[in-house]
């Protein structure tokens, strides 16, 4: 089972998984907001400008999904949802060459560190959404009032996620949960997306 399948498994558990109508066949339309999208293709965007590997984009996405990310994160999702997309979408083809992204994947020192404890890997996926995001603030160049309204409201979607971590640490949604994420220190995609990764200077 791919680790996304296992990952929605658990969202259908908690009920924070996708709307289903009393009809199974029957999807609900689901309307994602501003942030969301934001996050989505801020992470989409920087996969592809790094030009990921295969083994390193399954390697941040995880076997279970929640190696890395906490489930049903307002952060996490769109997160984790676009690395998933990156993952699955078909490469680049031409008579000439064949690849996936505009990169040539991460700095051999980055790589290194997929290669570490998982401890290491959050704080890369931590650097990583960090970067990503602000590139993304740095694209669209926003006025300085929206910049600051989408920033605000990145910080009180970190602020949920950490506390649903916590949650999940203390056993609120059973033991398997609480043994997922009982050594985490932090939110690596709340942290990265409110400037308090690596990149940051911030703890």
């Amino acid at each position: 089972m791919k680790p996304v399948t296992i990952f929605f498994a658990c969202l259908l558990q908690l009920g924070v998984g996708p709307a289903f109508s009393a009809d199974p066949l029957r999807l609900l339309h689901v309307e994602f907001s501003m942030e969301h999208r934001f996050i989505f293709y801020a992470v989409l965007e920087g996969a592809y400008e790094e030009g990921l590997s295969e083994e390193t984009v399954s390697t941040l996405l995880g076997e279970k999904g929640t190696e890395h990310f906490v489930i049903g994160c307002p952060i996490c999702m769109p997160a984790y949802e676009a690395l998933a997309a990156y993952r699955d979408a078909p490469r680049f083809t031409s008579k000439k060459m064949s690849q996936k992204g505009f990169g040539t994947d991460l700095p051999a020192e980055e790589q290194a560190l997929l290669l570490g404890p998982v401890e290491e890997r959050r704080k890369l996926v931590r650097t990583l959404v960090s970067r990503w995001i602000e590139a993304r603030f740095a694209l669209l160049n926003l006025p300085a009032d929206r910049e600051k309204a989408l920033r605000d409201s990145l910080l009180e979607m970190s602020e949920k996620g950490t506390a649903l971590l916590e949650h999940f640490k203390k056993g609120g949604n059973g033991d398997q949960l609480a043994k997922d994420y009982v050594d985490w220190e932090f939110c690596p995609s709340c942290s990265g997306a409110t400037l308090h990764g690596p990149a940051s200077g911030k703890p």
